[in-house]
């Protein structure tokens, strides 16, 4: 019996050890409560429904105000037991153009995203609710991360990267190449071919073929983004590459 009980403790010891080694692994946190406040209707927008969302966590509140248009009228970082109202005492209104709406919390994180997609992509931007700085920003493929991994001051995401170039890769070939692979970290052999998208576009619009051909490559890569004090860190991952032009 005596030996059961120890490898019993050594068993939930190791489970203990493996969880908070991948803590915040995967899908954002759930807020250990949310409130939604309904809003008086807008005679002009009557098929809108106005409210504020309000996402509670342990160390602080995420407020969202939604009047139905494009993008949240506001987004604040608040006390977590502040009021669910929309003008609150000691709020810390998030004032960027790519915040346009909350996206999840992971640890010590907050993520906005863009109210509208760009070139293929949904940018979004990674905010500290403590100083209410913001850390990072970038482009994902889709509307969500393959993995999301937070601790202490650390944050590392798995995603697509919907990245804008300097240069036309169609155009400017080995030149543009060379940038991009400095930008990015993606060796020339993993840059897509650009034939297919550029051409796709002067054929649609043929007196245009001049500008289009000069138009930046947008390039989509599989990326491992690391952040740690203060600093963010690309890593190409393996996957398919693709190549646009830009939307």
């Amino acid at each position: 019996m005596k030996r059961m009980v120890i490898a019993a403790s050594i068993i939930v010891a190791a489970f203990v050890s493996l969880a908070g080694a991948s803590e915040n692994a995967g899908p954002f946190d759930k807020p250990i409560k949310l409130d939604v406040v309904a809003l008086p209707k807008d005679e002009l927008n009557p098929g809108a429904k106005p409210k504020i969302t309000c996402s509670r966590y342990p160390a602080f509140m995420v407020k969202e105000v939604d009047l139905g248009e494009v993008g949240a009228e506001k987004l604040a970082l608040l006390a977590s037991d502040a009021p669910c109202e929309r003008t609150g005492e000691r709020e810390r209104v998030i004032e960027d153009d790519t915040a346009g709406y909350l996206m999840g919390i992971s640890g010590g994180f907050v993520f906005f995203r863009a109210a509208d997609g760009w070139n293929g992509g949904l940018p979004f931007v990674v905010y500290d609710p403590a100083t209410g700085e913001r850390l990072l920003d970038d482009s994902l493929e889709g509307d969500d991360f393959a993995a999301i991994r937070s601790g202490k001051g650390e944050l590392t995401l798995d995603f697509r990267r919907v990245y804008m170039a300097s240069c036309s890769l169609y155009l400017e070939g080995t030149a543009c190449a060379k940038t991009i692979a400095a930008d990015t970290g993606l060796s020339p052999q993993r840059l897509p071919d650009c034939t297919t998208a550029y051409k796709a576009e002067i054929k649609r619009s043929p007196e245009h073929a001049s500008e289009i051909e000069k138009l930046p490559s947008v390039i989509v890569y599989p990326v491992e983004l690391a952040y740690a004090a203060g600093e963010a860190a690309r890593s190409p991952m393996d996957g398919p590459t693709a190549c646009r032009i830009p939307s």
